[in-house]
Parts: structure tokens; sequence; C-alpha cells
């Protein structure tokens, strides 16, 4: 054999060759393998679930890696890349979804802060109640549970119940649930008992329920109860709750609210509030010391007391003695063109002496008519004028002269306003009526020498609670899931 043919042989240790393990796919040895299996595992847990399992092809040493790194399951990011057939539909995904959720389960064994399951539970609730229970054994501090549920007409709402093993989860801090139902409280034993925020969204939920659960959650902070069945009186006594966002319908609904009550909550600082629900929801504040933000408060009020202050259909039938200086901000749904409506407006901002933050949704009637467009020019300061109220915003706003009005009296009273920001119609934009607004609002004689007045086009008609999302992200961040609920349930954010 010529010696050109023949195999060269290489001496042991040469440059050429690389330890077992360390060759990489390019021309340099594999460093990433060398790194430590618990710090591999850290980096594992910031990849998505599917490309943290991928990994487990590179070789024997990564196979079982991505099994004990620090998992966040999200069902939403498991599908298949290609569908096996034309007849494949959404429910196949969705049992094909199912089963990868049952063998990810099965297989990994490190933590799992997080996990957001969504999906049509009720045909299968025996895995659920398996995944459920397999979380609440691995330390599941974030869950999102969303049970989806198509409702045929007449059908009565069913809800998902939920295992009486979650409510003994010490690690859980977020809760989020859509068509479910909570399991009994158990009289003997505490529940969540290190529970901080808690979404619910069209769940079943009773008024013995709801105080079972302030009772026996002492660490709750957040409740949003969105579109809740089963609820009538609310009656809320918390030494911890911070805030409350309650969305409900009108009385002729199955998820109507006749009353809320706040009888003792020392810390608590935060109600908000459907645009409307003042209308048929009867609200009493009355031991919230810290209270800082209300809203929306509707002027068609059928009854709100605060203190020694009751409002009530569409008057003031008690003296205004009792002040909230605890307040700071503020929203109100309005119809400027209704006298009465204007009325209560002014005899609610001497409610407030602190307010530093006022947000008006403007409302017009379906048949316009002029109110009485000289009512504002008529009223004197209040007290939050002279050394608080710093930020205005109306949305709605079309410079009509009721409308109109409220925001010169703000700007010829308000001693320390800062900026008032007016959101008009699209239909309104136009350089005239602009140059003409700006005439009128007569800014050489604000009260306040630094004030800054924006005109901004409301170009996407946001709904109600679009003005207070840094109330939300302030209560409930660093939840990974949150802006998605949030979007889904169409709801606040502080």
């Amino acid at each position: 054999m010529p010696a050109s043919a023949k195999r060269k042989g290489r001496a042991p240790g040469s440059k050429s060759e690389a330890p077992s393990g360390r060759r990489g796919g390019g021309d340099g040895p594999d460093l990433i393998s060398l790194l430590p299996d618990d710090l591999l595992s850290s980096v594992l847990s910031l990849l998505p679930i599917k490309d943290s399992a991928r990994t487990s092809v590179l070789s024997t040493r990564w196979r079982h890696l991505w099994t004990t790194a620090s998992l966040h399951l999200d069902s939403d990011c498991l599908h298949r890349n290609k569908r096996p057939s034309a007849s494949w539909t959404p429910r196949h995904q969705e049992a094909w979804r199912a089963r990868a959720v049952d063998q990810i389960l099965s297989v990994h064994r490190g933590p799992l802060p997080t996990c957001h399951l969504a999906g049509y539970f009720l045909d299968n609730p025996t895995n659920v109640d398996t995944w459920l229970e397999t979380l609440t054994r691995r330390g599941i501090q974030d869950l999102s549970f969303f049970c989806h549920h198509e409702r045929r007409f007449g059908e009565e709402q069913c809800f998902y119940r939920l295992p009486s093993s979650l409510l003994t989860c010490s690690s859980l801090i977020t809760l989020k649930l859509t068509n479910c139902r909570l399991p009994e409280f158990p009289r003997s034993l505490p529940a969540f008992v290190n529970l901080r925020n808690l979404f619910m969204q069209f769940t079943a939920l009773s008024d013995d329920t709801f105080r079972d659960l302030l009772s026996n959650c002492g660490s709750l902070q957040h409740v949003a109860l969105i579109h809740c069945a089963g609820l009538r009186s609310l009656r809320v006594r918390s030494p911890s709750l911070d805030s409350l966002v309650l969305k409900c319908s009108s009385p002729d609904s199955g998820d109507s609210i006749e009353e809320l009550i706040i009888e003792d909550a020392p810390n608590f600082r935060r109600l908000m509030l459907r645009e409307n629900a003042l209308e048929y929801l009867q609200v009493e504040i009355l031991d919230a010391p810290k209270l800082e933000l209300l809203g929306f408060v509707c002027m068609d009020i059928k009854r709100l007391k605060m203190g020694g202050t009751c409002f009530e259909m569409n008057r003031t039938v008690s003296s205004l003695s009792s002040r909230v200086r605890s307040l700071k901000t503020l929203a109100i749904s309005v119809i400027f063109d209704d006298d009465s409506e204007a009325e209560v407006v002014h005899d609610l901002l001497k409610c407030f002496p602190c307010l530093e933050t006022l947000d008006v949704r403007i409302v017009f009637l379906d048949d316009p008519h002029d109110g009485d467009s000289g009512y504002w020019e008529q009223q004197g300061s209040l007290d939050c004028f002279d050394c608080h109220l710093e930020n205005v915003t109306m949305k709605g706003f079309e410079g009509q002269s009721t409308d109109l009005g409220f925001a010169k009296f703000i700007i010829a009273k308000a001693r320390v306003l800062k900026e008032m920001t007016l959101l008009c119609a699209s239909d309104n934009w136009r350089r005239e009526w602009i140059e003409n607004i700006q005439q009128q609002l007569c800014l050489e004689k604000s009260a306040s020498p630094d004030v800054e007045v924006v005109l901004m086009k409301d170009r996407y008609r946001i709904d109600e609670f679009s003005t207070w999302n840094l109330v939300i992200n302030d209560c409930f961040s660093g939840n990974a899931n949150i802006q998605d609920y949030l979007k889904l349930v169409g709801t606040i954010q502080d």
C-alpha cells in the first residue's frame, strides 16, 4: 500500500483532538457543556418549554437536564408545527396539547414556579385534577387556569370544580381562574395561606364563599372579580386587602351584585368598579381609613355612602360633614348635559379635599340637549383645588358648552394644576375646532402658572378602565401572564 494512502495516526493529546463531550459543531471545543449542571439548568429555565425540551437531543449529557430545570409551563405555547392531515381540527390540537402536558408533568422533576393552563377542560376533568395536584406538590407560585366553555343558547353555565388540595398549597402567591368553582373552605385548617393576588372571571362564587375566602387568606392583598356568578351581597372584612376590582352586569343578568359593604379594611386603598356599576350597586364604605383610589363613580348613583355622606338617586341626601381626606385619585362618569349630574359632580368633589388626580369619562345622551352652560361659572373654588389637584383627564371631550364649561372651571380655580389632558373624538379633530377650543379655554386666566393643557386625538376608543392601566400594573407586577389576562377580561390596570 502506498505511503500516501495509509491513514495518518495522531499522537494522543495533540491539539486536533478534543476530550469526549467537548467537541462542538464548530472548530472549537463545546465550552457550554463544560458548565456545571445547576448553571445549565438555570439557563434552560429562561427558555420556552419547547426549546428547553429540544436540548435533550444534543447529547446524552443534555438528555435529562431540562427535566430538572425550573419550568414555566404554558399550555398555549404547546402546539404541533405541522398538521398531520387536512382533517386536523382545533379539538385535535386541544387533545394533543393535553397529552403534551401529561408527558411533561410525568417526566419533569424540577421546580414549577409558574403555570398557565387553558383549554376545554370540562370535557376531561380527570387529567386536570392530577395536573393541579402535581403542581400543588411541586411548589407552584403563579397559576393561571382558564377553563373555556362553549355555552349554548338556553344551557346552564357549567363550572370546573377545583380540587380541594389546591386550598392547601402554601407556595401559591398568584391565582387566576376562569369558569371555575372554588371548593368549600375547611373550617379547621387555613387555606391559601400565602396567596396575595386572586383573579376570578366567570367563576361561581357565593357570598359565604367570599366571606370564607377573606377570613382564611390572611395574606390576600389584591382581588379581581369579573362577572362572577352567585354573588349578591359582598361584605369586606380583611386586615390585609389592598385593592378590589369589581366588574358585574345589570340586575337582569346572572352575575348581578346588589350591594358592596367595606366593613373593616384597615389597609384597603383601591376600589375599582365597572363604569355604570353604581346605577344598580349600593356601596357603603364604613371603615377604610387608607382609601386612596375610587372609581368609576357614575352620577346616576343608586346609593353611595362614605362615612356621614350619602349620595342617592342623583342627589345628596345627607350633609357633607364627613370628608375623605385619604382619597388621592377619583374616576367619574358623567353626562354634563344633565344638570342634576353636574350638581352631583360638584358635591362629590367636596368630599375629597386632598384629591390629586381626577379622571373624567364624558357620556353623551342619545337625544342631546344643552344643559346649563353657565352652571360652572357660578361655582366657587373647592378645597382640593387650592393645594392638591394636579392632573385631570377628560375622555370623550367634544368642546360643547357643558364639558367645556367644566374644563374652564378647573383651569380657572385649580391653583396647583400641572396638566389637563383632553381626549377628543376623532370626528371633531379639525384645525379650526382645535384653535377655537384653545381660545375658549382662556389659559391666560388660569389659576396655576404652570398648567399645560394637552388636546389629544382619541383614535382607539379604549374601554372605561384604560386610563387606569398603571394601577393594576403596580398591584400585580411581576406576574408573567398579567398583560394577556387583563386583555382577556377587558378590565383595569393601576
